[in-house]
């Protein structure tokens, strides 16, 4: 069995071919680790079978329960393979299913400029934990891709898409308060923003978000990957260092926030 696992000098103790596995693929080591434990139960058990229940022992029977056993092994693990071609040649020799790695798929995605006379805001809010204190944050631009203001604030004891509803809900008060009526939210929670499209947002939220959208002309919503949106998530790292309440806001583009989307570039992210 050595051999088929390409495996040479080893010491003939039971700690040396188990430490053998661990220079194989994680795949590999399942089948190596299981053949040395099958391996050693079937010596025991042969000369017991021979001696005291009178059987018949063989040893092509013993090699093929010895690898019938691998073939178990193989469906019960959950380990992948190296994809090389060593790998490869030791599960055909063994006649086993090949779990190969998955190749994460790179996909890419856009910041996009607002229409004239429409305000973008991307917002993004964060929990310290599931729930624990939070923080939100806004970044406001026009057609132009100029940053007009920001805004983080520090939160209580809020979960994750609590503190992602809070940050569009602030994000539009900001807003309607500069006479900025036409907006566009962007945020990277999905359920956030399937909660405002549906009106179906936390109850507790309701009234204050009735009274942000209350001035608002029109508002449409978007969500894109976190990859897009990075210059809201610095804003609410900012803000979750805040005392619950506490809110800054900055006119213009901050001197902190060293970068922010360029429109239009792509950015990438391993799916």
């Amino acid at each position: 069995m050595a051999e088929v696992f390409l495996l040479s000098n080893l010491n003939r103790n039971l700690p040396s071919f188990l430490r053998a596995g661990n220079k194989m693929s994680p795949y590999l080591k399942d089948l190596w680790t299981g053949a040395v434990w099958g391996g050693s139960f079937l010596i025991w058990k042969a000369p017991n079978n021979c001696l005291y229940e009178g059987l018949n022992v063989s040893l092509a029977n013993e090699k093929r329960k010895w690898i019938n056993q691998i073939h178990e092994i193989a469906m019960l693990s959950t380990s992948l393979m190296h994809n090389s071609q060593s790998d490869l040649s030791i599960l055909r020799c063994l006649g086993v299913a090949v779990n190969s790695c998955k190749h994460p798929m790179v996909k890419s995605c856009y910041w996009e400029l607002p229409r004239i006379g429409e305000i973008k805001i991307n917002t993004d809010g964060v929990a310290k934990g599931n729930p624990r204190k939070g923080g939100i944050g806004c970044i406001f631009r026009d057609c132009n891709g100029c940053v007009l203001g920001t805004l983080s604030k520090g939160l209580g004891l809020v979960t994750n898409f609590m503190a992602e509803c809070e940050a569009i809900i602030h994000g539009v008060e900001h807003a309607a308060s500069f006479g900025w009526l036409i907006a566009w939210i962007e945020s990277d929670s999905t359920t956030a923003v399937e909660a405002f499209k549906t009106n179906n947002i936390p109850w507790i939220l309701e009234v204050a978000c009735e009274n942000a959208r209350r001035n608002m002309r029109h508002i449409r919503f978007s969500t894109n990957w976190r990859e897009a949106n990075f210059s809201a998530g610095a804003l609410f790292n900012k803000g979750a260092l805040l005392q619950e309440v506490m809110c800054e806001t900055k006119t213009g583009r901050p001197a902190f926030l060293k970068k922010i989307e360029v429109p239009m570039q792509e950015y990438f992210r391993l799916c």
